[in-house]
């Protein structure tokens, strides 16, 4: 069940978010791989060029804008101030110009309405400056013009029967029972390896192949938005902001039915474990130190509960269990079956050690696809 060499995937620069099947937003992206190799679909197919679609204006366009607003502007408050007067009855010099006083009826209904029209010619103009403000918030790099494009991928099932195997996104790091590398057959085994081959048998039929490619808490979301692997299978968890707009990658993803419900505890020295499930970090529990990983829930729950002086970011388990044995902290996170005893002791811990009596989350854990592809998803 090895696996072919597959050469990385890159993304996009720059594309024009659409809405998918289901009525969210998102962008797409673009593989090198698939627009390099025959047996993919060719670029003229995958790809919408959208010209002059979201243009950035460069610096003379928008200094000539900005200029000819404020003439309007300036045209717009001497005539403003021409009709307040007349409306109050005064006279005032314009240009040099006398304009008397006219309080007849019909004058009045004239000025009345040269006033509104003068404050709509205000207000449309108030609202092309905002508009160039927001158009100065892009990201691109101020003097130049981008073509906006596109990218679309091609469908999984169609992508991977033609390569021949699937791509699946499984823990960087080895973790009890869902994925560890076994020196015996000198391969990874556990829960995730036994979906994605499920999975690669659905989508391949019984001569299925499959690659496992490792991620971690931060590139999970953008490896799998850049197409660079088609099902995300690394302990994820299902959330509401993952499904309709994922902070890292920018875009939503599909969910299948959660395959087990984990919930994280607060793990360490145990004088510290008692303060996180009391959620104390004050007096004696002033000292508390959590090893946090970063693009986890576990992350974004922790960060409501503690200040971020009693926090330390880390890239994953690994990391926070030797930050532990160092001392740089006293406590890890964990879901359940994540950081028991054994493990820890496992990576050389010995000094005390217990586990927290408090779930702090459900987890509902999913294997995660792309959005607009629910024959895959």
């Amino acid at each position: 069940n090895e696996h072919e060499d597959n050469p990385p995937t890159q993304r996009g620069v720059t594309f024009v978010p659409g809405p998918d099947f289901r009525g969210g937003i998102h962008t797409g992206y673009h593989s090198a791989q698939e627009s390099d190799h025959d047996d993919d679909i060719d670029d003229i197919e995958n790809q919408i060029f959208i010209e002059g679609a979201y243009t950035v204006p460069d610096d003379n366009e928008q200094t000539e804008t900005i200029e000819r607003l404020h003439e309007q502007l300036g045209s717009a408050q001497q005539e403003l101030q021409v009709a307040q007067s007349q409306l109050a009855g005064s006279i005032v010099e314009v240009d040099g110009e006398v304009v008397p006083d006219d309080m007849s009826d019909s004058n009045n209904k004239r000025k009345t309405s040269t006033f509104v029209f003068i404050l709509c010619l205000g207000a449309i103009a108030v609202s092309m400056g905002l508009a160039i403000s927001f158009s100065n918030r892009s990201d691109t790099n101020g003097d130049e013009t981008f073509k906006v494009v596109a990218q679309v991928l091609p469908p999984v099932l169609k992508a991977a029967q033609k390569r021949g195997f699937l791509r699946c996104g499984v823990q960087e790091q080895d973790s009890l029972g869902f994925i560890a590398f076994n020196n015996m057959t000198n391969e990874r085994e556990g829960f995730e390896v036994d979906l994605c081959k499920a999975v690669a048998a659905a989508a391949l039929g019984r001569s299925y192949r499959y690659e496992l490619v490792p991620t971690t808490g931060l590139n999970r979301f953008v490896t799998l938005a850049g197409g660079e692997i088609d099902v995300l299978i690394a302990s994820t968890t299902h959330t509401f902001d993952r499904d309709v707009h994922e902070s890292s990658s920018g875009m939503g993803f599909s969910f299948s039915s959660p395959y087990l419900y984990g919930g994280m505890t607060y793990n360490g020295v145990p004088e510290f474990v008692k303060c996180a499930d009391e959620l104390s970090a004050v007096g004696v529990c002033a000292g508390i130190l959590i090893c946090s990983i970063l693009g986890t829930t576990w992350y974004d729950t922790t960060k409501e509960l503690f200040p971020s002086s009693n926090i330390v970011l880390t890239k994953d388990q690994g990391e926070s269990i030797q930050n532990l044995i160092d001392g740089k902290c006293n406590v890890i996170q964990g879901e359940q079956y994540e950081a028991p005893e054994v493990v820890v002791r496992g990576f050389g811990y010995e000094g005390p050690y217990g586990q927290g009596k408090t779930s702090f989350t459900k987890d509902p854990l999913a294997m995660v696809t792309r959005d607009g592809d629910p024959e895959f998803a």
